[in-house]
């Protein structure tokens, strides 16, 4: 009953504004701790309790309850526990033991595809971009070669993102021609190159599958083009864009991400158009909002930069960038005060933000 009433505030909060969300979100935490008090060892409880407290910030609690999981063993949920645990790590500023525990359960779940994406931005932050590269190249390549050859019952075991395929973006059907700029963009020696062949059967067999499959392919192409990114990889990072693009043409990271490349080439102008892009497509997309006020900065216009700063704060109020880069303008502009407290307010928030959002995990209870 209380994990009942739980999902129904927390289904109630996805259709609020950001303003009244927090109080529906408390209320499913009560409704959890409720329910916890009637049955205390419930690993569906512990684990959902856990990730609640997360969202809230709640970083030591949430790390007790996900513990308490994690200590009976059989429990069918353990690989999102573990994901839990990892990102709390990472939000306490634990990188290297937030990276052993991915490496420890992705030996028992090796396809679990939303936590080697995890693995791959930890080994990144931990090793390197050249490290995560290693990883991209021997684990997420052939894995989406495997995706592009399997229907949706082949996937349970990798946690769907509607970020994608959320029905807000047309599809483009799979060419059936090789795809030899992908080949191309792994032609170093770095990573190594891919067999055209290879790339084409999968291509050619992934004609008509269903849209949760593409899906798991953006998330891949999507990650190794942050790894190259990060690295100054800039041609071998757009081409990975490109290969999301075919998938889903209009989705907003797609010209996110193409923003970030035009700013790291130094093409400022076409980048702030790509934000823009990005924002029309999906107006509440707070990395755009901020890239976007952060490049009018740069751009010295102070003006449209408080507007989408502001914006981002009001889309999701504990995005420390955000707030950063308020504190930044202020300053510029001899606001001290106004600087001062912004910056506090994201040194808040950075303290307790996991290397990715806790919203990447399994929610539904």
């Amino acid at each position: 009953l209380y994990k009942g009433i739980a999902e129904a505030a927390l289904t109630r909060s996805n259709r609020l504004q950001v303003s009244h969300v927090n109080s529906y979100r408390k209320a499913a935490v009560e409704s959890l701790f409720k329910a916890y008090s009637l049955d205390p060892t419930c690993p569906h409880v512990l684990y959902h309790l856990a990730l609640r407290l997360a969202s809230v910030g709640e970083i030591r609690k949430s790390v007790r309850f996900a513990r308490k999981v994690t200590d009976n063993p059989g429990v069918a949920q353990m690989a999102d526990v573990a994901h839990l645990l990892a990102l709390l790590f990472s939000a306490q500023h634990k990188p290297e033991e937030a990276l052993k525990i991915t490496e420890l359960y992705l030996m028992e779940y090796p396809d679990h595809l939303n936590l080697l994406i995890t693995r791959v931005l930890l080994e990144r932050l931990v090793e390197g971009p050249s490290k995560a590269l290693v990883t991209c190249k021997e684990i997420l390549i052939p894995l989406i070669e495997r995706l592009a050859g399997s229907t949706h019952d082949d996937l349970t075991c990798l946690p769907y993102s509607d970020q994608w395929t959320s029905g807000k973006f047309q599809l483009t059907q799979w060419s059936d021609r090789v795809s030899t700029h992908t080949t191309a963009s792994f032609s170093g020696s770095t990573m190594g190159t891919l067999p055209a062949e290879s790339i084409s059967e999968s291509i050619d067999s992934a004609v008509g599958c269903d849209q949760s499959n593409w899906g798991y392919q953006a998330e891949v192409w999507y990650t190794i083009a942050e790894v190259f990114l990060s690295d100054g990889m800039l041609p071998d990072a757009q081409k990975c864009v490109d290969e999301v693009r075919q998938l889903f043409p209009l989705s907003h990271l797609v010209s996110y991400m193409n923003g970030r490349i035009r700013e790291a080439e130094g093409h400022l102008e076409e980048a702030e158009q790509q934000y823009v892009n990005s924002v029309t497509l999906s107006p509440r997309h707070v990395a755009s909002l901020i890239a976007l006020g952060r490049l009018q900065i740069d751009m010295e216009k102070p003006l449209l930069a408080e507007h989408y700063l502001t914006e981002a704060t009001k889309a999701q109020p504990d995005e420390y960038e955000a707030w950063h880069y308020l504190g930044v303008l202020h300053q510029g502009q001899g606001a001290h005060q106004q600087a001062t407290e912004c910056f506090l307010t994201a040194l808040r928030f950075e303290s307790t933000a996991p290397i990715r959002p806790y919203s990447v995990l399994q929610w539904k209870i």
